[in-house]
């Protein structure tokens, strides 16, 4: 396993990770349910990671992920899920609500 991305804006993370799904990448966020504890732990150590599972696929995360910083957070206009209807913004690829992939019902 290996960290390649940390933010402390959890759906940016999750939008990533989504992302390195759709190209086969294995991964997972650690720290997705973290509640700060007062003072006890410094806080940016709680932060939301990406991590991927596999160490041969750091180097590929990494490339895309040098690609979605080059195209900006918002990278296509909205859309509307065609399996539930929800309505998403750009960056999204899975319907969040039904679990549904972009253009896919």
């Amino acid at each position: 396993m290996m960290k390649i991305f940390t933010s402390q804006n959890l759906v940016e993370v999750e939008a990533l990770k989504s992302r390195l799904e759709q190209e086969g990448i294995s991964c997972f966020i650690k720290n997705q349910f973290t509640a700060l504890p007062a003072g006890a732990v410094p806080f940016a150590e709680l932060f939301p990671e990406l991590w991927v599972t596999q160490v041969k696929d750091a180097g590929k995360a990494q490339e895309l992920l040098k690609q979605w910083a080059a195209e900006g957070v918002t990278a296509g206009p909205a859309w509307t899920c065609d399996g539930c209807g929800e309505r998403h913004e750009g960056q999204f690829t899975t319907c969040w609500k039904c679990g549904a992939e972009r253009g896919r019902p």
